[in-house]
């Protein structure tokens, strides 16, 4: 019997231990985070037109993806412009945030101001505005510089979204703005390098790549991380540097530089 009872209470500690293993392993699992699905809508913007001197128009949209991952709808029923045809070389890959000027296009003189983009995702239907040669949408000179950024409007594909290269502004837009349009460092020490990159998403089968480079400069510069926008750079020596960030689509490519006195 004592032994019986021995081997009856050494049973019940290994059941006992097998159940505590399960019940942490459906701990863990309840309370591990699960990759959130996208759930939130896509808003579609019309940023407005500019009527170009030959008489055509350059009209452009934006969007603003809720979620916060990157969404992909493609071209057809749930992303398209009407009339169609639907597919006018829209971004089909929405990255998220809010994005102006995503979608330029070339409109020959006789446009009838009839062309509305819809977006269905996440059970939610957008559809940009009617109005789109409403005077009230003319885009001013600033705007203007950015729907028409890179876009060779004379040889510029009539009627579809143009790829253009990306857009890039090096510096902290919520600084104060640097001397003379130079940073200073310190040997051996880091230097913040900041900027802001935009692209359109086209070509669809493309992917973003950024990259800093030393173009002149005494010594040897160290990046943290040369293919990120926002990196820190290092220098090995005295002097003045020149860098450059570029940023390229597969089909285009952007550059911006910076130079840095270092002491």
């Amino acid at each position: 019997m004592k032994i019986f009872g021995q081997g009856l209470i050494s049973l019940s500690m290994r059941i006992l231990t097998v159940c505590s293993r399960i019940c942490l392993v459906a701990l863990i699992l309840v309370s591990r985070p699960v990759c959130a699905q996208p759930t939130q809508p896509i808003y579609l913007q019309y940023d407005g037109f500019v009527h170009n001197k030959d008489g055509s128009y350059t009209l452009s949209f934006g969007y603003f993806n809720m979620n916060n991952v990157d969404v992909t709808v493609p071209p057809g029923e749930a992303n398209g412009f009407t009339p169609g045809p639907a597919d006018r070389n829209q971004p089909a890959r929405f990255v998220k945030g809010r994005h102006r000027f995503a979608c330029s296009m070339v409109m020959d003189k006789t446009f009838d101001g009839k062309l509305q983009w819809t977006v269905k995702f996440a059970g939610k239907t957008n559809t940009s505005t009617a109005k789109v040669l409403d005077p009230l949408y003319e885009l001013e000179h600033s705007s203007e510089e950015h729907a028409t950024s890179g876009l060779d409007v004379a040889s510029a594909p009539k009627n579809v979204c143009v790829n253009r290269p990306p857009s890039i502004h090096i510096g902290n837009p919520f600084a104060p703005p640097v001397p003379d349009g130079q940073m200073t460092g310190k040997v051996n020490q880091d230097v913040m390098l900041v900027s802001q990159i935009e692209d359109d998403g086209l070509p669809r089968a493309g992917s973003l790549k950024i990259g800093w480079k030393k173009i002149s400069g005494p010594g040897d510069i160290t990046f943290a991380d040369a293919a990120s926008p926002t990196t820190r750079a290092k220098f090995s020596a005295p002097g003045k540097y020149e860098i450059e960030l570029s940023a390229t689509d597969g089909e285009r490519t952007s550059t911006a530089k910076v130079t840095v006195q270092v002491s």
